[in-house]
């Protein structure tokens, strides 16, 4: 059998995939570019510096990196703590603060990459998932508000937030019509253009088609003449003002740190401040982008921070900001095709002749026009269903998000995180966990041939995870991992989430782990990631009319049900899921069928980005021995699908099957194995039944019919022509 062959690194990779890697970094240069400027100018940066941090990101840390897909630059989630360093340094001065920014930006670099020498990126584990959500949820409110001063063009005269909240309804009262046109325009382009199904809409970026829109709006509404226009008897001013202004000559744009203010307490608050969230996002996103990797390779978190701390240092000794793996970017490469961190590299390097060659254009786009992406990207950290998951996953986990949250909006992030973990502690103590227990696992180990027993004591927390996963990780590559949870009083919902994370590790390298003797901890909601414990009372069960639905539809074609499933790494592999993350499977129906294992369920996909959604679609999954079929992706061709595989040659034709070759595009690297696989009576199966997607990715075939939940009946039509094709294909 052959193993899915992993892309090669260094310059053994640029020669294998340079193709794929030079057409994502393009792509992606094209959502970082109007991304870049808006969070500079939200940071209290100029333009120009958040096109350097991603060109240094790009071509410098692209090269010293420890993670494979990710996307280096400047993130939405570092705008509160660079802005903050500007207004507290400069003192209201916020030319002279950029500079004493850009200063403790690269000292904060400095320690950046220390950090990552001392193998600090194990402590990613360790932060409370609710305290970092509710940073992440505080974040992006401050985002929100003080972007909407940008969006109806009124500055704020406020410091803190609360005095930004009670200007707002001023603001926006005496708003910049003209500008208020382009926001809102913006804004309505974010929500809906991604729900378009035409595929030009879905390959151009979404940021594109806000410029594309804003640029001829803004020469609509005169924007390129500084003059005054009359609304409704109220004047208001138009002009270059409203625009991006970057510099001719890039080199102008080139501002050297200011350290006059390093012995001051605020600047080395802004240090730890900038130091802290740097590190904590750069190793939560290289994570979230390892999970979405289709090769599923894992990220050297240390060597990541350490790369991190590099890429600020460069940076803000020429006037960037400071840089992280950022997660919008990062999705966007994967779904695009990238294999390495060439893509990276590529990305950078278009970044920088866009520097070179674009200001004209550059220069017209709209700061209104940057302020509604923001307020999008704001709106996704701080998205109702943040508060709904963190409410389903238990009352104290909810406590400590709302409690970091408005923490770090009255006082800062440092105290919030700090907050959100010193409650996330006390309710672990409150909890009855000793305090031998708190920060230690208790556990025997017990060997039996190819099994290993970990009898686990006590309580498992955030606190004392690490703890446990280096228990895990001193077992070895043992063929049979068991957790046996009969003395444990207590496993909290961060625990949970990292044990099943593990659990789809190891079985991607064909071991397994298993939970034994949990039944005495109940959940204390219905999340399946919910914490546990002896105290908590017996949930009732309510079935839905779904449950009910594919329940009786088991019993009666024999087929086995299960209400919920963490398993999501099989559906994560296939084209259709790239870029995307896989958070659920539910209603999960199981059979052997053919001599293979066949599972139907619905799953609960994230896209990630800018173009953030959430999609729930049943669809079927058929085990494969590897090899036996090649990778593929066979969809119905659209008229642009027709019109761009004549240019880029990705549709692959059967002359002697016309029919076949108008209705389908069919795509995938091995094109003289795929050209074998389809014979004549699969392709007459294919021609006769219409409609279905369907993917290989040598391991297993992906099908299904849409992307929302089908019924019963439905159900039987998709078992159906799912056994025909195999019936054919094998």
């Amino acid at each position: 059998m052959r193993k899915i062959k992993i892309p090669k690194t260094g310059f053994a990779g640029l020669k294998e995939h340079w193709k794929d890697d030079l057409r994502s970094g393009f792509n992606v240069s094209l959502i970082a570019l109007p991304l870049c400027l808006g969070i500079a100018l939200a940071s209290g940066f100029p333009p120009i510096a958040g096109l350097f941090a991603a060109i240094v990101g790009g071509l410098l840390v692209s090269r010293i990196n420890g993670s494979y897909m990710t996307i280096t630059g400047p993130a939405a989630g570092l705008i509160v703590v660079n802005m903050a360093a500007v207004e507290m340094l400069g003192e209201g001065n916020n030319e002279a603060g950029y500079k004493y920014a850009l200063a403790a930006i690269l000292i904060s670099g400095v320690f950046i990459t220390i950090f990552g020498l001392l193998k600090v990126g194990k402590l990613g584990d360790f932060f409370p998932a609710s305290a970092v959500h509710g940073m992440l949820a505080a974040i992006g409110v401050i985002i929100i508000v003080k972007q909407l001063f940008v969006g109806v063009a009124v500055p704020s005269q406020g410091h803190e937030f609360y005095e930004y909240v009670q200007e707002l309804p001023h603001a926006i009262r005496h708003g910049n019509p003209y500008v208020i046109v382009i926001t809102v325009v913006s804004l309505l382009i974010l929500i809906f253009v991604p729900k378009i199904k035409l595929k030009i809409f879905k390959l151009i970026p979404t940021p594109i088609w806000v410029i594309a829109v804003a640029i001829p709006l803004e020469f609509l509404l005169d924007f390129e003449h500084d003059h005054q226009v009359l609304v409704m008897g109220e004047a208001f001013d138009v002009g270059h003002n409203l625009l991006v202004h970057l510099p001719t000559n890039p080199a102008e744009g080139i501002v050297f740190p200011d350290f006059s203010k390093v012995l001051t307490s605020g600047f080395w608050l802004a240090v730890m401040a900038i130091t802290l969230v740097t590190t904590i996002e750069s190793m939560l996103s290289a994570l979230a982008v390892d999970s979405l990797d289709p090769y599923k390779r894992k990220s050297n978190l240390n060597r990541d921070v350490s790369a991190m701390g590099i890429g600020s240092t460069a940076s803000s000794a020429i006037g960037g900001l400071p840089m992280i793996s950022e997660i919008v970017r990062s999705s966007a490469n994967i779904t695009n095709g990238a294999k390495t961190q060439w893509a990276n590299f590529f990305h950078g390097g278009f970044l920088l002749l866009f520097v070179l060659v674009g200001a004209p254009v550059i220069n017209h786009i709209p700061l209104s026009a940057l302020a509604a992406m923001l307020i999008f990207t704001g709106f996704r950290l701080a998205s109702p269903k943040e508060f709904i998951h963190s409410w389903m996953t238990g009352k104290s986990e909810f406590i400590v998000f709302i409690s970091t949250l408005v923490m770090v909006l009255v006082t800062d992030i440092l105290i919030g995180i700090a907050a959100g973990i010193f409650l996330s502690l006390l309710f672990t103590l409150l909890k009855g966990v000793k305090i031998g227990n708190l920060f230690k696992i208790l556990a025997t180990e017990a060997v039996m041939k190819d099994q290993t027993t970990l009898h686990l004591n006590g309580s498992l927390t955030f606190a004392n995870y690490l703890s446990l996963k280096a228990q895990i990780k001193k077992v070895g590559d043992c063929k049979k991992l068991v957790l046996d949870m009969q003395n444990v009083q207590l496993i909290d919902h961060s625990t949970i989430h990292h044990l099943h994370e593990v659990e789809s590790e190891l079985h991607e390298r064909g071991l397994e782990l298993k939970w034994e003797n949990d039944s005495h901890l109940n959940p204390v909601s219905t999340h399946p990631t919910a914490e546990r414990n002896t105290k908590a009372a017996k949930i009732e069960v309510v079935v839905s009319e779904r449950e009910k639905e594919l329940t009786d539809f088991a019993t009666k074609h024999e087929w086995t049900y299960a209400k919920d499933s963490l398993d999501t790494k099989k559906w994560q592999r296939f084209p259709s899921f790239l870029g995307k993350r896989v958070s659920r499977e539910y209603n999960v129906l199981t059979k052997e069928l053919l001599g293979t294992k066949c599972t139907i369920a619905d799953v609960e996909i994230h896209e990630e980005g800018i173009r953030a959604k959430d999609i729930a679609m049943t669809a079927m999954h058929i085990n494969l021995r590897l090899g036996i079929i090649p990778q593929f992706t066979l969809e119905k061709e659209s008229l642009f699908d027709t019109l761009s595989s004549k240019v880029v040659l990705t549709d692959i034709d059967f002359e002697k099957f016309p029919e076949f070759s108008d209705y389908y595009l069919l795509k995938g690297e091995d094109k003289e194995a795929i050209t074998a696989y389809f014979n004549e009576p699969l392709i007459r199966y294919l021609e006769a039944n219409r409609g279905y997607h369907i993917e290989s990715n040598k391991k297993g075939l992906l099908i299904y019919k849409h992307d929302s939940s089908l019924k019963a009946e439905e159900i039987i039509k998709l078992i159906e022509f799912s056994m025909g094709y195999v019936e054919r294909s094998t």
